[in-house]
């Protein structure tokens, strides 16, 4: 019979899972506590949280969510990042940390949504737009028509002002004449 401390800590981790972006997963060993501080502090300044959690525990909130693709990448000790919004920032924040010359971070993978990535290739991850720069894109994308049919709609009835002033001048030098 499950605890309820563990029951509370297993909705916990669904309710991350849920509503994750990217989560990944990788061995602290050798991470001093003062470094991991470190570094969930920087991943929590960019939408991000890092848990140590039992992998037992880790496994019922997978299968909770349907992303049961994660489970081979628990084994050992785990320290999970769950990602929620600038992803991209995020897995680079996590590949420096695994390319530091003395005790890097051991990452095992992930997953983008409900596909798993083998930590190799959360170099990809990093090369994503952020929202911010997505939503920029998305905007140019919808404004350039606008702006042609604006510039189509202008240039016709700039024609038609220019014609009437020509029109207007062709008739003035008949009535200065009179």
């Amino acid at each position: 019979m499950p605890t309820p401390r563990k029951v509370e800590i297993v909705d916990d981790l669904t309710d991350k899972m849920e509503r994750m972006q990217l989560a990944v997963v990788a061995d602290y060993r050798g991470f001093s506590m003062a470094e991991l501080t470190a570094l969930r502090s920087k991943l929590r300044e960019n939408g991000a949280e890092m848990v140590v959690a039992k992998n037992t525990l880790l496994r019922l909130a997978a299968r909770n969510t349907g992303r049961e693709t994660i489970e081979p990448l628990l084994e050992g000790p785990t320290a999970i990042t769950f990602a929620y919004d600038n992803i991209s920032k995020v897995a680079k924040i996590l590949l420096d940390a695994s390319n530091k010359p003395v005790k890097p971070l051991v990452l095992r993978g992930g997953l983008l949504g409900s596909s798993l990535i083998p930590a190799d290739g959360l170099e990809n991850v990093t090369k994503l737009p952020t929202r911010e720069e997505a939503l920029a894109q998305v905007l140019g994308g919808i404004s350039a028509p606008v702006s042609g049919v604006v510039g189509v709609l202008n240039a016709a009835v700039s024609n038609v002002v220019y014609t009437l002033q020509a029109r207007i001048d062709q008739m003035q030098p008949a009535s200065d004449a009179a």
